[in-house]
């Protein structure tokens, strides 16, 4: 990942006659960064990607796109940016393959390129053999795949994804995920938008979480879970191992900030302690007591987690 800005946001509003979609939101992120935009629905996710991707204007500050301001160079803009919106934006009287070159014809991409590249997203999608199918007669599932291979057709440099995922089952949202490794490995930068905040665990190093059209916060992943784990009175340390000596085990139950020891089978057990700080002494003390530790897990907040206790800071 490359220290150079790709997007840089700045006090960014936008309203829409009394609501106020967005309020003043500022962040940035790198060229080679897969970043997740999270929030729930209602959140202001989509009006901030319809301003980066040129489609609305804001009413107040400003955005540049790997040092362009977007207002001023709205048609090289959207020649670098693939979009994927939440609703499918096909033609539903169009085959696939129809609505695909149709797209590449927008593009200004030449024809043997345009089907060696629908070819290929076609297989990737596994979606091959539906190419001269109506879009009309495809699951909302098949769509969206199609209207995935749209926003990439034209291998962009920024590639923006609004809820890629709706109406995709499991097997194909992990396909999605695959193609958004691959391609940004290949040196695609990716903002991610979603209200799953899970689906972008995988993925996604940093992201921002915005509420009511305002940005809450901005931070690693990692920093987030950590930040939110200090704050919790209660922790569940997870062991897999097999105990030595017995007396020590037994001492653990005594300790007055270990809230809970219960041996779950044979060498999985689970630890309940009163606070983060105990950590530390807790694994010297399992080092004490067990003869082989194959796991130590502490229960970590999810995103979804960290968001409720963040939002609830704000409101």
């Amino acid at each position: 990942m490359s220290n150079t800005i790709a997007v840089e946001i700045n006090n960014i509003s936008k309203s829409f006659g009394s609501i106020q979609a967005l309020k003043e939101v500022s962040f940035n992120f790198n060229q080679g960064e897969i970043f997740g935009l999270l929030g729930p629905n209602g959140a202001g996710k989509t009006t901030l990607v319809r301003i980066l991707t040129t489609i609305l204007k804001p009413d107040k500050g400003s955005v540049k796109l790997f040092g362009n301001d977007i207002t001023k160079k709205r048609k090289e803009i959207r020649e670098i940016i693939g979009y994927v919106p939440a609703s499918v934006i096909l033609y539903q009287h169009l085959s696939a393959k129809e609505n695909l070159m149709h797209a590449a014809s927008l593009y200004n991409i030449e024809k043997k390129r345009a089907n060696q590249r629908i070819e290929m997203l076609l297989k990737k999608f596994d979606m091959w053999e539906w190419r001269h199918e109506k879009i009309k007669n495809f699951s909302s599932g098949m769509a969206q795949k199609i209207n995935i291979c749209r926003g990439i057709l034209h291998d962009p440099k920024l590639l923006v994804l609004d809820e890629p995922t709706n109406g995709l089952d499991p097997k194909s949202r992990q396909v999605v995920r695959d193609f958004i490794l691959e391609i940004n490995e290949n040196g695609t930068t990716v903002l991610l938008t979603t209200h799953v905040m899970w689906s972008v665990e995988e993925i996604c190093k940093r992201v921002a979480i915005i509420d009511k059209g305002q940005l809450i916060t901005i931070d690693s992943i990692l920093n987030l879970k950590s930040a939110e784990l200090k704050k919790k009175d209660e922790i569940k340390v997870f062991v897999s191992g097999l105990i030595e000596n017995k007396d020590n085990y037994n001492k653990l139950k005594t300790i007055n900030w270990i809230q809970d020891v219960q041996h779950e089978d044979k060498k999985n057990y689970v630890i309940t302690i009163n606070g983060n700080d105990k950590v530390k002494e807790l694994q010297q003390l399992l080092l004490e007591t067990f003869s082989t530790i194959e796991n130590i897990r502490i229960n970590e907040p999810t995103l979804e987690d960290i968001f409720i206790s963040l939002t609830k800071r704000v409101n």
